[in-house]
């Protein structure tokens, strides 16, 4: 639907329907990429800490898939219900990404609630979260004698760590703050840019995450080497065939 855009300058086709799944589309899918990262720092904890609970098959089902559905369901059924059923008026733009702003953002209290619970709290408790980690490693590493490859193993998780807080920092920062001025204060301020610059960067985010989270993985990183050199021994024996086959014509 994005990339429809992008290409044609226009959403489509432009009517109300399709605005309104566009909204609920794309707003769903920010909220539960938000809420399951959240659960996902905090699970690290566990994991880390306390992990034996999981070996409990009750504790497992609370603290795991049950964050998990919450985190999934959440943001679907609250936009479901302020896009589709709450009773407003949208005066749609089809030259706008997402065809501007749902009318439910006239209601402050709604748009409060989006802004604050839907995508401040859980982005900026992502970062506090994953410091917090980092913070708990590092002492526990002082306190305890630990291994040089343990050493080794925290000392990437605390770069991915301050990776992927930056990565939500930087990109959900500025939509964040002109969302709440727009709410609060001036409903203008800086809207041309918040639709053509800062909606496009949180789609960064799923962008680079992958990529984080790969190159974490010892076994992914020795593959590429191999894959690598493989590649470079291949095209010096083609350039030195070349060469040769040059040289004798």
């Amino acid at each position: 639907m994005v990339e429809s855009y992008l290409r044609t300058g226009i959403v489509q086709p432009s009517n109300n329907s399709y605005c309104l799944f566009f909204n609920w589309y794309e707003f769903s899918l920010n909220g539960i990429s938000l809420f399951v990262m959240f659960w996902a720092t905090i699970e690290r904890h566990i994991l880390i800490f306390t992990r034996s609970i999981y070996q409990i098959r009750w504790k497992f089902i609370v603290f795991h898939y049950l964050p998990l559905s919450i985190a999934t369901l959440y943001t679907p059924i609250f936009y479901g219900y302020v896009i589709f059923i709450y009773n407003c008026t949208n005066n749609w733009d089809y030259y706008e990404l997402l065809c501007t702003s749902p009318c439910f953002y006239q209601n402050k209290i709604l748009g409060s609630i989006d802004w604050l619970m839907n995508i401040i709290i859980p982005a900026f408790s992502i970062v506090l979260v994953n410091l917090i980690l980092i913070i708990r490693v590092t002492c526990r590493s002082v306190s305890v004698r630990i291994t040089i490859q343990r050493k080794k193993k925290n000392r990437k998780m605390t770069v991915q760590l301050l990776v992927v807080s930056s990565l939500f920092l930087i990109f959900w920062l500025p939509i964040a703050i002109t969302g709440l001025i727009q709410q609060y204060f001036s409903p203008t301020f800086l809207i041309d840019i918040q639709f053509n610059i800062f909606f496009y960067l949180i789609y960064l985010i799923q962008l680079f995450l992958p990529f984080v989270c790969l190159i974490s993985l010892p076994e992914l990183k020795k593959e590429i080497r191999v894959k690598l050199h493989k590649w470079r021994r291949r095209n010096l024996i083609i350039d030195g065939a070349s060469l040769q086959m040059a040289t004798i014509g």
